[in-house]
């Protein structure tokens, strides 16, 4: 809003892959109440643009990623 930033891009996840994330992450249902401020924000020069992405399928048989040692993983 004061002309620091020239461009911004946010890339969430959908509601279909957020409940397959690890950690915890905002997610595009989160973020849909905000839309109508951030469209009505005046921009002369920039760009501000989200990006929703989302898995190609699921397989309910494939192997887990194994929990890690490292960082918080031993908490």
């Amino acid at each position: 809003m004061n002309g620091e930033l020239l461009a911004g891009v946010l890339v969430l996840p959908s509601n279909k892959l957020y409940p397959h994330l690890t950690d915890r992450v905002g997610n595009i249902r989160e973020l849909m109440p905000y839309l109508p401020l951030w469209s009505s924000i005046n921009i002369e020069n920039g760009y501000i643009g989200l990006i929703v992405i989302e898995q190609d399928g699921e397989k309910d048989d494939a192997p887990l990623i194994p929990k890690g040692t490292d960082g918080r993983a031993l908490l």
